[in-house]
C-alpha cells in the first residue's frame, strides 16, 4: 500500500481595485474548488458560494469524472433556478475549477470558464485545463498567440459558466497521481497579472503549499490586483507533514482529455390519427365524393396552418436567442435577440449601461455600431465592462494583504488562508 499525503494551502484576496470579493474556494479533505462569480448586485458572490457549497455536500460522492460532472450539473441547475426566480440575480453565474483526489491512484479535474488548474513537477509548469473564453477561441483559431491573449481587451469574456443556462458543458479529465507533483487552482485574477513563467518561479522558491499560495496572491496584487484573486496549492507527497509542500513540477503537457458532455435531448413523437375517405360516413342525402372533397379541403388548410404556425414558432425562438450590444439613441445597451430582428420579432433591451456614445473612442463606437453578438448575457456584460474599464479607469489604491491561518472555507469579502495536511491511503 502507498500512503498519499496531501498538503494544501489557500488564500483569497479582493485585490487592489475592487472592494467586494466574488471568489469562493473549498479546500477540505481531498476536494479542492475555486469559483469566480459574476453578476451585479452581489449576485456573483452568491453564485460562487452556491457552487462551492453544492460541491461540499457532494464531496463523498465524487469518485470519478461522471460523479464530478453530476455534482457540477446539480450546482448549475440550482444557480440557474435562483437566477430565474430572483430578478436581482438575473444572469448571475460563476466559473469554476475542481480538483479531487480519488481512492484509485488518480486525480479527477473539471473546469467551466476561465478558472484554471496547473501542474508543477520537477521545475516545470503545465496547464491541465483549457479556458472556455473568447480569447482562447482566438488562440485555437490561430488569430492571436497565448501572450497576446493575456493582454487582449476582451480577455475576460467567458463562453461558459455555471448558472447561465439550464445545462452546461463541463470539461473533465482523469490524471494519475504523481508523488512530488504540485497543483495550483486559481481564478483569473492571478493569471491576468502573473505570467506562467513567474508562477513557476514562485512555486520553486517556496517549500510549503501555504507560503506558495500567499506568494502567488502577493505577486498578483503587486502587479496591479485589478480583480479578486484566489489560489489553492495542493502538494501530493509520500512524506507526512502539516505544512511542508512537495517541491517539484512539470513541463510535459499533461495529455488533456476534454470530454464535453452534450445535454441529452429526448424527442417525443406523438401519433396523430388520420382521416381517409374509407372511414368517412356520408350524411344522408349527400354523395360521398362531396364529403370527401370537403374534408380534404379542411385537412389541407389545417395542415397548412399548422406548418405556418410551426415556422413562426421557430423564427420567434431564433429571434429571441442570443444577445448583442448596441446603441439606443446615444446610450450603450445590451439587447436580447438578433440584430435587426427576425421577421416581426425584434430585439428587446435586456440591460442598460452607464456608457454613452460620447464616452467612447471612434473605434469603440464603430465596433458597437456593428452590434457584436454573444451567446449569453454574462458575456455581453463582460464585453461592456471591458469597454467601461478602458474609458473609465478605476484609480488604483493599495490595500493591505493580511495573512491569517484558518481552516478551509469559502470566502467573499475578506482575506482567508488555509494550511493543513490530509492523508489518503490509495491502492499501490
Amino acid at each position: 500500500m502507498v500512503q498519499i499525503h496531501v498538503n494544501k494551502g489557500a488564500l483569497t484576496h479582493p485585490g487592489q481595485v475592487r472592494t467586494d470579493n466574488e471568489d469562493a474556494f473549498l479546500a477540505e479533505g481531498r476536494l479542492f474548488v475555486v469559483a469566480d462569480g459574476m453578476g451585479g448586485h452581489n449576485a456573483g458572490e452568491v453564485a460562487s458560494k452556491m457552487a462551492v457549497e453544492n460541491l461540499r455536500r457532494a464531496a463523498t460522492k465524487i469518485v470519478d469524472e461522471a460523479t464530478l460532472s453530476t455534482a457540477l450539473q446539480q450546482a448549475n441547475e440550482e444557480i440557474h433556478t435562483e437566477s430565474r426566480m430572483n430578478h436581482m440575480r438575473h444572469g448571475m453565474g460563476t466559473t469554476i475549477a475542481v480538483f479531487a483526489v480519488t481512492d484509485n491512484d488518480t486525480v479527477v479535474v473539471a473546469n467551466v470558464g476561465d478558472a484554471r488548474i496547473y501542474r508543477w513537477y520537477e521545475g516545470h509548469l503545465s496547464r491541465i485545463t483549457k479556458d472556455h473564453s473568447y480569447v482562447q477561441e482566438l488562440v485555437d483559431e490561430g488569430v492571436i498567440t497565448l501572450e497576446e491573449a493575456r493582454v487582449h481587451p476582451r480577455r475576460n469574456i467567458v463562453t461558459r459558466a455555471l448558472g447561465i443556462d439550464a445545462q452546461v458543458e463541463i470539461s473533465t479529465a482523469t490524471l494519475p497521481v504523481t508523488i512530488g507533483a504540485r497543483y495550483v487552482l486559481c481564478s483569473d485574477g492571478l493569471v491576468d497579472e502573473v505570467t506562467d513563467s513567474e508562477i513557476s518561479a514562485i512555486l520553486g522558491r517556496h517549500e510549503s503549499a501555504q507560503s506558495a499560495a500567499e506568494a502567488l496572491v502577493t505577486a498578483a496584487n503587486s502587479a496591479g490586483g485589478r480583480d479578486n484573486v484566489t489560489v489553492i496549492v495542493v502538494d501530493v507527497t509520500d512524506k507526512p507533514s502539516l505544512v511542508t509542500g512537495a517541491g517539484g513540477s512539470s513541463d510535459e503537457r499533461s495529455a488533456q482529455r476534454s470530454e464535453e458532455e452534450e445535454p441529452s435531448e429526448s424527442l417525443a413523437t406523438v401519433a396523430v390519427g388520420s382521416v381517409t375517405k374509407d372511414n368517412v360516413v356520408a350524411a344522408p342525402g349527400l354523395p360521398k365524393a362531396r364529403v370527401g372533397l370537403s374534408l380534404g379541403f379542411i385537412l389541407f388548410w389545417t395542415a397548412l396552418a399548422a406548418i405556418v404556425l410551426s415556422v413562426l414558432i421557430v423564427f420567434a425562438a431564433y429571434g429571441r436567442t442570443g444577445y448583442f450590444v448596441g446603441f439606443e439613441g446615444s446610450d450603450v445597451v445590451i439587447y436580447k435577440g438578433r440584430p435587426g430582428g427576425v421577421l416581426w420579432f425584434g430585439p428587446t433591451v435586456e440591460a442598460r449601461t452607464p456608457l454613452k456614445e460620447r464616452d467612447l473612442t471612434e473605434n469603440m463606437a464603430i465596433e458597437i455600431l456593428g452590434n457584436p453578438t454573444f451567446g449569453d448575457a454574462v458575456s455581453a456584460q463582460r464585453y461592456v465592462n471591458g469597454i467601461r474599464d478602458e474609458v473609465q479607469p478605476v484609480p488604483t489604491t493599495t490595500l493591505p494583504l493580511p495573512v491569517t491561518t484558518t481552516s478551509s472555507s469559502t470566502t467573499t469579502s475578506t482575506t482567508s488562508t488555509i494550511a493543513e495536511s490530509t492523508t489518503t491511503t490509495l491502492g499501490s
